[in-house]
């Protein structure tokens, strides 16, 4: 099998299939038919995807094909229809499953046209139904249309039969039908992922100086509300970071990490045209908020990791969070060399003044602070300690070793030192969850008294916790 490259870079990498494999991936999906008839004695459903051409293994088709057995399952699951067995098969010739379902074979013949028909993959879904003697059920049995041709809309079977259209316009066709679905799913995920780290750093609680479920911390111009009124407004903006990404990844990303700077596809180029989405949802922030500056730091950390995703996603079926930190790094390998020479802002005043980069120099080095997080957060919630105190310890952690620079902007780095020994201090001591919040109150009061705002070690606890959700 060999492999290939398209313009559109749906196909990248994809190996081709022969006949032989094709021959082989359709005795192979028999055999296992009869073989589950004979064992479990119930209707057979069977899955697969309905891809032209030669190639039928790549990440859109596996995530096509996911999505057909998740509306199965879910189908069914609706109808209290139960499930005695379900198994995957997948080979070069493509994607298969079976679902034996003990329930009347005429009413699973209905749920899966209801699927074909309405599902936005559904013309690409190949569903069907066995009897237990296995005789298929025909959609024809009841008065379903013809299934359309994925180019001119008239019937498939004699599009075929006369090659009304070619293979190759075939291909793209169906390549195109998931690409549009995909964008859809990529942006609903992502916007999602980004909803619950806003709202799940803002609820954290008790966070020192912060806003949170209990008080205002050490900020008068914001409250819980305000960090839910900000993230609906901002919530489209992480949407449209993620098709850009997936839209700019014409080749895989460990290629457009290698290309020259120079190259219009270089991650680079990416971060540069996500400056105008950022500019726009900074204004929606402030809209929102009444001029509080409640989420900048996280559109530029979250709108990052976004199109990162979208990267990614384009070409691969699972997404390390490492790995889209790598990539953050490549897109961002040059943003400590434009500091503004304007207005400046709290950050560039804290560069110009120490030397500090702050959350740009986080982002050139990928992030080290929640590549650090992130194993420990996981650690936590396996261990069954509960999302709040996970992330509460999460806190405590960023809190020693991030160069936090919006507490030195409001004190000095001194004071920054001084939190970051005593913190260390304590947390030697392996405490338990409840000594963890019990000294995190103290701390609350002790900065809210003081005017500091660890707002950096929150905007990094945001960040880990997105990548969790979006890459668990």
């Amino acid at each position: 099998m060999k492999e290939t490259e398209d313009n559109s870079g749906f196909f990248t990498g994809a190996a081709r299939v022969s006949l032989e494999d094709v021959l082989n991936f359709r005795e192979a999906k028999a055999q296992k038919q009869k073989k589950l008839l004979a064992e479990y004695a119930v209707p057979l459903l069977c899955l697969g995807l309905n891809m032209p051409g030669e190639y039928k293994r790549f990440p859109l088709a596996a995530r096509s094909f996911r999505e057909e057995l998740k509306a199965v399952r879910l189908s069914l699951a609706a109808e209290r229809a139960a499930i005695i067995h379900e198994e995957t098969f997948e080979a070069a010739g493509g994607y298969a499953a079976f679902i034996a379902a003990e329930y009347p074979p005429e009413k699973l013949k209905e749920i899966t046209v209801r699927i074909e028909d309405s599902h936005p993959l559904g013309r690409l879904f190949d569903i069907d139904v066995l009897r237990r003697n296995g005789e298929k059920i025909s959609r024809n049995n009841f008065g379903a249309q013809e299934r359309p041709c994925l180019i001119c809309g008239g019937g498939a079977f004699a599009c075929g039969r006369s090659r009304a259209h070619s293979a190759e316009e075939l291909r793209n066709a169906a390549a195109g039908i998931m690409a549009a679905f995909q964008r859809e799913r990529l942006a609903d995920l992502t916007a999602a992922a980004a909803l619950k780290a806003l709202i799940g750093e803002a609820a954290v609680t008790p966070k020192p100086g912060l806003v949170d479920r209990m008080n205002n911390g050490a900020h008068r111009d914001m409250d819980f509300f305000s960090f839910i009124d900000s993230t609906a407004a901002i919530i489209p903006c992480f949407r449209n970071f993620a098709l850009a990404g997936f839209n700019a990844a014409k080749v895989p990303p460990e290629k457009m990490i290698a290309l020259p700077f120079s190259d219009p596809a270089h991650p680079a180029a990416l971060f540069d045209s996500l400056r105008s989405g950022g500019k726009i949802a900074e204004l929606a922030m402030l809209e929102a908020t009444g001029g509080a500056n409640t989420h900048r730091g996280l559109i530029f950390s979250i709108g990052l990791a976004s199109a990162a995703f979208g990267v990614f996603f384009r070409h691969r079926e699972q997404i390390a969070a490492e790995a889209i930190l790598d990539f953050i790094a490549s897109m961002t390998c040059r943003v400590t060399d434009d500091f503004s020479a304007g207005e400046l802002s709290h950050g560039e005043l804290i560069h110009r003044r120490y030397g500090i980069g702050g959350v740009r120099e986080e982002a050139a080095r990928g992030f080290p602070a929640v590549r650090n997080a992130l194993p420990l957060l996981r650690q936590n919630l396996k261990a069954g300690h509960g999302l709040n105190n996970a992330a509460l310890a999460v806190f405590l952690r960023l809190l020693i070793s991030v160069t936090d620079t919006n507490i030195i902007h409001r004190s000095n780095p001194e004071t920054l030192l001084e939190i970051q020994k005593n913190a260390a201090a304590f947390l030697a001591s392996n405490p338990h969850p409840a000594e963890l919040a019990e000294y995190a109150a103290e701390l609350d009061r002790e900065f809210t008294a003081k005017n500091i705002s660890p707002g950096g070690c929150a905007d990094i606890l945001a960040l880990t916790l997105f990548l969790y959700w979006l890459c668990a």
